[in-house]
């Protein structure tokens, strides 16, 4: 049985010591390498697995300097619907609100600056105060996507890898890959109405980004063990004539028994929820102006495209040297 361990929290590994379920994907995993490993009468191959963690949620936040707008009272601002925007912010609850009410304020009121500066009625010596608060506001909108995204409670839940992610699971990915649409087309628009809002519960409650990359990071792991474990074992598996092939045959049959019927099928399910999500992954890419961290889901599936490749490339050689005709 391998031995793996997690930095980012714990994975279920031994069913008996964890109360697993016996259909676990791990399982499939520590089925495959038993079976291998017993065909080939291996040793254990043992490897510690690190998966990054998201850094602590103070080293990521960005701190954005206040700008004052110091015209509030102005009569000419209650004229173009900017005053009252300003003082729900400045109330008590506008004070306290979290990432998503603020990234929802911050997009209206460049809207609302922009109305003021187009509105006829308001003074034309305001006009250039009220343009350069918004070219500001614009420069800071970049930092107030980062923070959304990296550091609110909502979206710290959704990057946390934790646990692996099942089969059945396309339903949840679609939906956290609609609030993810809906981020990208308010990210993208700053002056339309955002409602971002309207995104938050969806991604607060329903865990996929995180535990995609975590099942993605523990799924390359376990496959590269395994792949070890065939090559290093590759020169007791004997396909000459007049000699015996018992091991090959066995081998064959947990081939098609656990990698086939068992292993496959999960690597497929999780690449098909990668693609569900690809469209929005742009919201993750470096952004190295504002912070070096960079959300590492590309690089884990890259990862575990290169192990399932690496993986099948033993496979497509051992059965030409064996003869066994694939497909």
């Amino acid at each position: 049985m391998q031995i793996v361990r997690a930095t980012l929290g714990f994975i279920c590994l031994i069913p008996v010591l964890t109360g697993c379920k016996s259909d676990s994907p791990s399982r499939f995993f520590e089925t495959y390498s038993e079976r291998v490993a017993n065909v080939l009468d291996a040793a254990d191959v043992t490897q510690e697995i690190s998966i990054t963690q998201l850094p602590r949620k103070r080293d990521l936040y960005l701190t954005i300097p206040p700008i004052t707008l110091g015209l509030l009272d102005s009569y000419q601002l209650r004229q173009c619907g900017l005053f009252q925007l300003i003082a729900e912010k400045n109330s008590v609850l506008g004070k306290v609100a979290d990432d998503f009410s603020n990234y929802d304020y911050q997009s209206a009121l460049l809207k609302g600056l922009t109305a003021c500066i187009d509105d006829p009625n308001v003074d034309s010596e305001l006009k250039p105060t009220l343009t350069g608060i918004r070219e500001e506001k614009r420069e800071q909108l970049d930092m107030h996507q980062w923070n959304l995204l990296y550091t609110s409670d909502a979206m710290q839940a959704q990057l946390k890898g934790t646990s692996l992610l099942s089969d059945g699971m396309s339903e949840q990915v679609q939906q956290v890959s609609n609030a993810l649409t809906h981020l990208n087309k308010a990210f993208h628009s700053a002056l339309e109405k955002s409602n971002v809002i309207e995104t938050q519960e969806t991604l607060e409650k329903i865990a996929v980004v995180g535990n995609l990359y975590y099942s993605l990071s523990y799924s390359a792991a376990e496959l590269s063990l395994i792949t070890e474990q065939l090559h290093n074992n590759d020169h007791k598996i004997i396909c000459a004539p007049q000699r015996d092939t018992t091991r090959f045959k066995y081998l064959n049959n947990v081939f098609e028994q656990q990698y086939i019927g068992n292993v496959q099928p999960y690597l497929a399910t999780l690449d098909s929820y990668y693609q569900q999500l690809s469209a929005n992954l742009t919201l993750f890419a470096p952004q190295p102006e504002l912070h070096p961290f960079i959300y590492p889901l590309e690089q884990s599936h890259s990862e575990f495209r290169q192990a399932t490749l690496e993986h099948i490339q033993y496979w497509q050689r051992l059965f030409k040297r064996c003869g066994r005709k694939v497909g």
